[in-house]
């Protein structure tokens, strides 16, 4: 295929022959002619060349938080004679992709080389798939010799660095005596027993119970409901403009990332109506992690029924991050307010314009404006709690 400079010099061949024949001037014809030579020898070296490459390509790391390094390294290895000069272009999606120039290979010659992604938005990155052209000298036509394998990074969201969230002491407001098989005492420690989770040690799995029942069964050594986060996110798009539902999600992140390096059980509810579940660490941490890469606002939902599906196995503490501007402001401090009182440690991020006047909801909720506000205000809040519970 001809580049733009080959359909530069072609047309212009063609306009030269025209003029030429109507004008009478054998100069413009012989123009004309060495032109359209020039585009059809072009196009024939790039097409009788006879390269053959491999193009292998891996991101490191595959996943990584909004503002991080990542980077693409690509290998090719001639599988030909020796190449020319070649033009390797790689896609990635929101972007003009990566336009590479390969040197000169040799016979079974291997370049390794790499460039950096831009990891500014939280998402998926879509790369390739790699495609590599030889082009001839003079810049004229492309021939398409191989492409490669295509790839996905996902970018989390960016996030503070949290104290992980205070929590209750004594028994839960709501237990969950439903959802934990209690058995017989064996041996001092020994609780219960509860469903295998990615990322749990396998150590722990109860093979007895795990025979018997036909699926996974992991030791408790203690009731596990005390240590248990719930995120709350509110996902409305009536309750954000574009930047401030990124920092609602980065809010979230970052309470999620503070529990995880305490090892709690942690759980993500979106208004949408997104349940991750109770995850602990591994691949079930990093599910998490994407759905909040991917999370987008939603036309529909209602925080009411959000809390109310937290509520339902709440226990620990829970974290609501809501919009601060939503139109029906009243009835989410109803919602949240209810909430409350069946929770035994709640704090609430809302997320408000810079200028806005919202009344004062209490000392659990934390109003942000900004990404640099999140980190004092949440030490604050938790310290406040803290104190709080000794003085109790």
């Amino acid at each position: 295929m001809l580049t733009r400079r080959g359909l530069s010099v072609g047309m212009g061949s063609v306009v030269a022959a025209g003029a030429g024949r109507l004008f009478g001037m054998g100069e413009l014809l012989v123009l004309a002619v060495a032109g359209l030579a020039l585009v059809c020898s072009a196009a024939i070296w790039t097409r009788t060349r006879r390269i053959r490459l491999r193009i292998q390509r891996s991101v490191q790391p595959v996943r990584v938080h909004a503002g991080g390094k990542a980077r693409v390294q690509l290998a090719l290895t001639n599988l030909g004679g020796p190449s020319p000069v070649l033009h390797m272009t790689d896609p990635v999606s929101g972007t003009l992709g990566a336009r590479l120039h390969v040197g000169p290979l040799l016979t079974a010659e291997r370049l390794n080389t790499s460039y950096l992604l831009p990891t500014h938005r939280r998402g998926r990155l879509e790369i390739g798939p790699a495609v590599v052209d030889v082009v001839d000298p003079l810049g004229l036509s492309r021939t398409p010799i191989g492409s490669g394998p295509q790839t996905t990074l996902v970018v989390y969201p960016a996030t503070q660095t949290l104290v992980p969230p205070r929590l209750a002491r004594g028994p839960e407001p709501l237990g969950l005596a439903a959802d934990a098989h209690t058995l017989q005492r064996i041996g001092e420690d020994f609780y219960s027993l509860r469903d295998y989770t990615a990322g749990d040690d396998v150590r722990r799995i109860h093979w007895p119970s795990t025979a018997r029942l036909g699926r996974p069964m992991v030791r408790e050594d203690e009731v596990p409901r005390r240590s248990r986060v719930t995120v709350v996110l509110d996902t409305r798009s009536t309750a954000f403009d574009e930047a401030h539902f990124e920092l609602a999600v980065s809010a979230a992140a970052s309470v999620v990332l503070a529990s995880a390096a305490r090892h709690d059980p942690i759980r993500l509810v979106t208004v949408a109506g997104a349940d991750t579940g109770f995850v602990t660490s591994g691949e079930g941490l990093a599910q998490l992690f994407d759905s909040l890469a991917d999370v987008s606002p939603s036309a529909s939902g209602s925080l009411r029924s959000a809390l109310a599906a937290a509520a339902a196995t709440a226990v620990g503490a829970v974290i609501v991050v809501f919009g601060g501007t939503a139109l029906d402001a009243a009835r989410d401090a109803e919602a949240i307010a209810a909430a409350s009182t069946r929770s035994s440690s709640m704090t609430v991020i809302r997320i408000c314009r810079s200028g806005d006047s919202l009344p004062s909801a209490g000392p659990r909720f934390l109003d942000i404006t900004s990404a640099a506000e999140l980190g004092p205000k949440w030490a604050a809040a938790q310290a406040s709690e803290q104190t709080a519970a000794v003085r109790s």
